[in-house]
């Protein structure tokens, strides 16, 4: 019977337990529903797909270019919140609602971000909607500097 009990009880631990912080830096983003921004798991920090909502008013951006270019912002504040910089990412995941049309743009701010390179792995994948019928998410993994 102990060793069912102790069994549950692992079962049941909360994320901090498991060295889990989920993240909500000020100046960042209100979710849009029930999930965090980003989660910190040892010297990883793992951030959810952001797209192009000024943090001030948490309304999307207006103009293609300024909300991709936005949403590589929220990604990257929260990133730099826990002391990342765009050099510490290790993967991107960027979707868009029209590969030809914000592929472009989104290759465009990647380049005013990380300049000449090394540029993280990224996928960019085509869907057919995103939340508020906007056109860009991008995520990203990002491994912090050891303090």
């Amino acid at each position: 019977m102990k060793r069912l009990m102790l069994a549950l009880a692992l079962f049941a631990l909360p994320a901090s337990a498991q060295n889990v912080t989920i993240l909500s830096p000020p100046g960042a983003i209100t979710p849009t529903g029930p999930w965090g921004l980003a989660a910190q798991a040892g010297n990883t920090l793992y951030v959810a797909g952001m797209r192009g909502i000024d943090p001030a008013t948490n309304q999307l951006v207006a103009g293609d270019e300024a909300r991709i270019r936005q949403a590589y912002r929220n990604m990257l504040h929260i990133a730099a919140s826990a002391g990342a910089r765009p050099q510490d990412a290790v993967r991107l995941v960027v979707y868009v609602t029209d590969m030809f049309r914000f592929r472009p743009i989104a290759n465009r701010v990647q380049e005013e971000i990380w300049g000449a390179g090394p540029h993280p792995p990224r996928t960019i994948i085509e869907v057919q909607r995103l939340n508020q019928d906007d056109i860009l998410e991008v995520e990203g993994t990002f491994v912090l500097p050891q303090r």
